[in-house]
Order: structure tokens, then C-alpha cells, then sequence
């Protein structure tokens, strides 16, 4: 079982022990209920939870289950992951497989949100006393189609932890701050969120372009019957960004790139209402 005493090199092994049956477990769930009930919905996208908890190691397993069309029904995505008690409170840890961005060898990778994480989430999106006790739930449920990024959108004033790397998450509702392992690339840790309006000028320029790929994207997703209208949507945003950069007018380079960044943010406004939560 999971502790607050273990090191997360010994949480990444246990997890990577358990991984088989997870993985096995979740095969089994999709054929039996997942997959059924996503053919027979009305309404998509389709999500549902299943939860699994390991015969040995007794940890908890959470598979958070996607599905965006009904021609999907039998291929779900899925955000696996499982919390424990940590030190100052309960984290999160999602899992997943891929390739190792140095070696390009497949490996185990693990996310691990931390209880502050969540703090700062709450305190800085949500914002709401509702929100309070399923934070986890929101974040989980808007952070699919999040984009992994490397230390150049973190603040040049963050400092590396002795040992890991800087790293960011880019999601729907702003920057996810953490760091990796330099000895064992399957470990990510998460400890603060920056929703987008509290970035630094330079963070939010870098990271802009990604974010509305990423808006648009799971804008087509969560209403593929809308594509045509969320790519007039966007092709007209691009176009009132380069009319600014292009024409004649009186704003000095300040007021220009406000208004630049101001623009993007309305068509990603404009995107998002086509988003399904």
C-alpha cells in the first residue's frame, strides 16, 4: 500500500508492480460495462468511472472513462490513476504508458499532483465553495487533451530542485507547474497551478499558440458536428489578430500586443463554449 513515508522512486515501483492487473482489470471492464453502456447512451460525450482495487498491494485504482462519439464506443480514452495520503494531504496519481522523450524506449510514466496542487487550483480557478470537495474531479475532467511541456514555459525565476528537471502542463485552464526526475524520466511531479491570466507576459506568448491548438481540438471532439462553425471561429480570430498586426493604426507596441493577446483570448472564449465538462 501506498504510504506518506515512501520515497516516490519506491511509490513509482509499487505502482509499476501493479500495473499488469490494472491494466488487465480495465480490459475486462470496458468489454462488460464501459463499452455497453457508451452504445446504448443518448447523450456524448459519454464518461463514466470504474474503480478496481489491487488483491496484494490493496492500493486504489480510479479508470476515468472517455468517450467522445458513438463510433467509439468500444475504444474509450481513459485517465488511470490513484490517490493516497501524502504528507500534507491527499495526491493524485495518474499513470500511463509512452515513449521516454530521450531513449524513445517505452516506459511507465507517472504524474503525481500534490495536495498544494490542488490548494492552489481550487484557490486560483474554481473559486467556489461547491468546488471545494471535487476539485480532483473538475481538474481530471477538463485536463484531458493537455499538453506536456517542457522548462521553456516556466518562469526563468523558478528554481530546479537538486536532481529534476522543470517541466509544465498545459490544460484548459492554465499551467501546471512541476518538475521531473532526472534519474527516472517516469516520474512527474506536480506542485502549483497558474491559471492563464496570472502567467508572466513572456510565459503566457510561449504558451499561447499550444493553448488555442488545444481549445480547438477539444472543441471538435466534444462537438464534431460543429466543426465547420469552430473553424470559421477560428479562422476569423486569426484574422483580426493579423488585420491588428498588419494595418494602419494608432496603438503604440504596448497597447498593440494587449490587444493582440486580448483577441486570441476572445476566440478561445468563443471555442470553449463548444467544450463539454
Amino acid at each position: 500500500m501506498l504510504l506518506s513515508t515512501m520515497t516516490y522512486e519506491q511509490i513509482y515501483r509499487e505502482i509499476k508492480n501493479d500495473f499488469r492487473d490494472v491494466r488487465d482489470n480495465y480490459k475486462r471492464a470496458v468489454e462488460t460495462r464501459v463499452s455497453k453502456l457508451a452504445c446504448k447512451s443518448p447523450f456524448y460525450p459519454f464518461r463514466r468511472f470504474e474503480f478496481y482495487t489491487h488483491p496484494i498491494s490493496k492500493n486504489n485504482y480510479t479508470y476515468f472513462c472517455i468517450v467522445n462519439k458513438h463510433s467509439q464506443w468500444k475504444t474509450p480514452d481513459v485517465v488511470v490513476y490513484c490517490d493516497y495520503e501524502g504528507k500534507f494531504g491527499k495526491e493524485i496519481i495518474t499513470i500511463a504508458v509512452g515513449n521516454d522523450h530521450l531513449t524513445g524506449r517505452k516506459i511507465l510514466y507517472i504524474s503525481i499532483f500534490q495536495a498544494h496542487f490542488f490548494k492552489r487550483y481550487y484557490e486560483r480557478f474554481i473559486k467556489d465553495e461547491r468546488g471545494e470537495y471535487d476539485k480532483i474531479a473538475i481538474f481530471l475532467a477538463r485536463n484531458a487533451g493537455a499538453l506536456p511541456l517542457g522548462k521553456e514555459a516556466v518562469s526563468a525565476n523558478e528554481k530546479e530542485d537538486p536532481g529534476y528537471t522543470n517541466v509544465a502542463l498545459l490544460n484548459l485552464d492554465g499551467l501546471c507547474l512541476g518538475k521531473r526526475s532526472i534519474e527516472n524520466h517516469g516520474i512527474i511531479i506536480y506542485k502549483t497551478f497558474v491559471p492563464l491570466n496570472e502567467l508572466y507576459s513572456v510565459q503566457y506568448e510561449k504558451v499561447l499558440p499550444q493553448y488555442i491548438q488545444m481549445v480547438f481540438t477539444r472543441a471538435c471532439l466534444d462537438n464534431p458536428q460543429c466543426g465547420k462553425t469552430l473553424e470559421k471561429i477560428a479562422a476569423d480570430g486569426v484574422a483580426k489578430c493579423n488585420e491588428l498586426i498588419q494595418g494602419g493604426n494608432s496603438l503604440n507596441n504596448t497597447e498593440k500586443l494587449k490587444e493582440y493577446f486580448q483577441r486570441y483570448q476572445d476566440m478561445c472564449q468563443a471555442l470553449g463554449k463548444y467544450i463539454i465538462i
